[in-house]
Order: structure tokens, then sequence, then C-alpha cells
């Protein structure tokens, strides 16, 4: 995506086209400047194209979430590399005001996205307070197995997304895999062909946790002459440790999303349960926060304690006293 062949295809075929006529990509610029956190790396990677918008100078900023479910913070976070994007502008351009900075959002995660797209979601607002709340909403563009976007444009820009589509997909990968390879040997020359598979099959070495031997032999039978590249990718990746750590770190990480994925429903059950017993509609916000820092063991003895009636709950009080 750091290429501008691949940039301009995705921003042609995927933005909104009200913000595509205001745009000129004639003139767009990629950053070499990354503003994800050091410690969001592994989860997290962005590119930011400079463009005009109207003759003005404004940016796009694209957020890749490379989690298996959404983050509900991310809105948190895309105003943080919006603020440091405007500062980094700020020591660079003599201009009257800040420019427009566009937030994307690129999810291909294995849980369905859910996440509300504005920025005051996230706050708890009160009455007559909206003037104090800074907000915005960001582009999403969903690409995981529950995703109505359709894989268009240019043969790149499908290899990358047809990647992406299926980073967390493991059924019938024989038949995903094969699909990619032909992709690849689509492209125009040997030079392209042999950078998009290298970068291709490193990524997806590192993300599935697939059946290595399989890949070499659709490799041999799609793309022959790649065969020594992809054993030699592979083979890197293995000597330097890399291979089985970045497994392991995946299935780690899909441990930890089915974990936060069984949290959810486990409070989204409680609340309703509460809800039952209570004349309200929506769980004070302190209250739904003291279930969050829950662990799995106590929400699950909540759950059945309220399933069973054992605990006696009339009012918010006794919720509160209750949850204390």
């Amino acid at each position: 995506m750091k290429k501008k062949v691949v940039a301009e295809d995705f921003l042609k075929n995927y933005l909104p086209q009200e913000l595509l006529d205001l745009i000129n990509l004639d003139k767009l610029q990629i950053s070499k400047k990354s503003f994800v956190n050091k410690r969001l790396k592994k989860y997290f990677s962005d590119v930011v194209y400079r463009v005009e918008l109207n003759n003005q100078n404004a940016y796009i900023y694209c957020l890749f979430e490379h989690k298996s479910y959404p983050d509900k913070d991310v809105s948190f976070q895309l105003l943080q590399y919006m603020v440091r994007i405007w500062e980094h502008h700020q020591d660079h351009y003599d201009e009257e005001k800040l420019p427009l900075v566009i937030p994307l959002l690129i999810y291909h995660g294995e849980k369905r996205y859910n996440i509300g797209k504005r920025f005051n979601s996230m706050i708890n607002t009160q009455p007559n307070t909206e003037k104090f709340i800074p907000d915005f909403e960001y582009l999403l563009f969903d690409f995981s197995k529950y995703s109505d976007l359709e894989i268009i444009g240019s043969i790149q820009l499908q290899i990358v997304l047809k990647i992406l589509h299926t980073s967390f997909i493991d059924k019938d990968y024989d038949k995903i895999f094969a699909d990619i390879l032909k992709l690849i040997k689509k492209l125009n020359d040997t030079k392209t062909i042999l950078e998009y598979f290298t970068t291709g099959m490193k990524y997806i070495l590192e993300i599935k946790d697939y059946d290595f031997d399989i890949m070499h032999d659709k490799v041999n039978l799609i793309i022959p002459e790649r065969s020594e590249t992809f054993m030699s990718t592979a083979n890197k990746l293995r000597e330097e440790g890399k291979l089985d750590g970045i497994k392991e770190g995946i299935k780690e990480g899909r441990k930890e999303g089915m974990k936060e994925g069984r949290k959810q429903e486990l409070i989204e059950t409680i609340s309703i349960l509460i809800k039952d017993k209570l004349p309200i509609d929506k769980l004070p916000d302190n209250l739904e926060s003291k279930l969050n820092k829950l662990d799995l063991i106590v929400l699950r003895e909540i759950r059945t304690d309220l399933l069973k009636d054992i605990i006696n709950i009339e009012s918010i009080e006794d919720l509160e006293e209750y949850l204390n």
C-alpha cells in the first residue's frame, strides 16, 4: 500500500465518490513516516497519503488492524495519530489553518466488525455538553470474512486485499492460496511477480498456521519457477526463528480474541438479564466499565446468580452493591 500504483488504485476504487471528486490523485505523495505506537506495532500498521483536496493540502491516514477482533479503542488511537500528523505538518509547512486529515480503517479480522465509527461514541456524554466534545467519523473498509465489500481493482491491489481478506480464514485455504498464486502469476513482468510473490509469501508464512509442504506443492504446481524463492523465504524465516515464534504469537492472539469475544458475550447476557429485572434501557457506563474489568470466571458466576435468582436486585444501588 506504499506503492503509488496500488495506493491510487485503492483510493479510486474504494473512496466515496463525493470525496474522490475533490481529490487530485496526480499529486498523491506517500509518507515514509509511521505514527503507530511501538507497543501496538504487532497489531496495527499504517500508511499516510498526502493529497491535494480542492487545491489545499490534505492527508489520508490509513490504519490497518491486524487483530482477530475489532479494537474498541480504535477511534481514540486514530485521534492520537491525526494530532501527530497535524504536529508533523506544522513543523514542515507555514499555513494559517491545519489541513484536513481523513482517517480510514482497514479491518480484516476474524470477528464481525461491530464498533461505532464516531469518536463521540467513546465519550461519557452529558446533556448540553456536546460543544466540548471533539468528534469525527472514520471510513471503514471491512475485508473480514463477513464483509460485503467486493475485491476489485488492479491485480496488484487484488493480491493485497485477497491476502488480507483470507488471513483469518482456515477452511478451504488450499483453494484460497491457489487463487492468490494465480493472481500473482497474472502480473506483467518478472520483477513485479518476484516482488509480490516474495512479499505475499512472507506475510502468509508469518500469519497463517498452514501446512508448509502443501503450500510448497501449490507453488510447484502454479508458479514452479518461484519454488526456489518460496523455499528461500520460508527457510529464512525458520532460520531466524521467526516462523514458529510468529505462529505461536498468532495463536496466542487468536486465543486472546476468542477470550475477548466470550467476555463480551457474557457481558451482553448479564446486561440483558439485569434489564429484565430493572426498568432501564441501558446499563450505566460506570457499571458496564466495572463488568469489563472482571475476568471470565467472575462473569460466569454473575450470569449464574442472575439466571438462578440467587441475588435480589431491585435497584441500581442493589446492583452496585452486588458488583462491589
